[in-house]
């Protein structure tokens, strides 16, 4: 059931334990009504228990993401390159079988009123299909069978768009605060909390304010020095820490 009132959206989270403390203390100021996780808890970083003990601590909706799949397999997917491949094993061999339990029992996606959310694309939700271009964007349309939807897993926020059933699609980054479109079907991305792609390294979640029909996707600073020193000291890849501080 979803709850009324405004609604923060946070996703990939990949056990950076600092930039989710970060972000939600940011949410707790924001006096939202619920919290949804479209997951990617875990891999990269090195604050897996730690991240997953505060996510589940939070008691909200939780979507299974493609690292907590891969974590819990017998083999990486052959498709994850080597700082995810890495990651993936770190977190696999530090999770409890509770942990696994859990993070397997989460759905692909969520269906609350009329929102939708899922880690990925609505179109083949376990296919892990990237929407970043037009393509893909038409392609989750076409899987979506509500007005709005919310996903995460590119690490880059923005806004989809399409006005009407069989037209194209338009994109938007997200930046500050955009307006909602009242007609066609929207999918919102998300952004990363734990490993941002488009260029700001600050931490970066939703805030969905139905009543003012906007979104507002918000950047918070976190001490991205010590998540660095912990993923060096854990021995995972320095890549994984370099592009921590470039929002790569």
């Amino acid at each position: 059931m979803l709850m009324p009132g405004d609604l923060a959206v946070i996703s990939d989270i990949h056990s950076n334990r600092e930039a989710l403390e970060a972000v939600l203390a940011d949410v707790f100021l924001q006096h939202v009504s619920q919290i949804i996780c479209l997951g990617d808890i875990v891999g990269y970083a090195s604050g897996i228990r730690s991240c997953l003990k505060i996510v589940q601590e939070l008691g909200c909706p939780v979507l299974l993401g493609n690292h907590d799949e891969a974590a819990c397999l017998a083999e990486v997917p052959a498709d994850f390159n080597d700082a995810a491949k890495a990651g993936v094993l770190f977190s696999a061999r530090r999770l409890k079988e509770s942990d696994r339990t859990w993070l397997k029992s989460l759905p692909l996606s969520l269906k609350l009123g009329r929102l939708e959310f899922t880690h990925a694309s609505l179109a083949v939700p376990r296919g892990w299909h990237y929407v970043i271009n037009a393509d893909d964007a038409l392609a989750h349309f076409s899987g979506q069978t509500t007005p709005m939807a919310f996903c995460g897993h590119t690490h880059k926020p923005g806004l989809w768009w399409q006005k009407t059933a069989g037209s194209g699609v338009s994109f938007r980054t997200g930046t500050n605060v955009m307006a909602v479109p009242q007609t066609g079907r929207i999918l919102i991305n998300a952004g990363s909390v734990g490993q941002p792609r488009d260029g700001d390294p600050r931490a970066c979640y939703v805030l969905y304010r139905p009543d003012r029909n906007s979104v507002e996707f918000r950047r918070v600073a976190y001490d991205i020095k010590r998540t660095r020193r912990k993923i060096l000291r854990a021995g995972l890849p320095r890549f994984t820490a370099q592009r921590l501080s470039l929002g790569r």
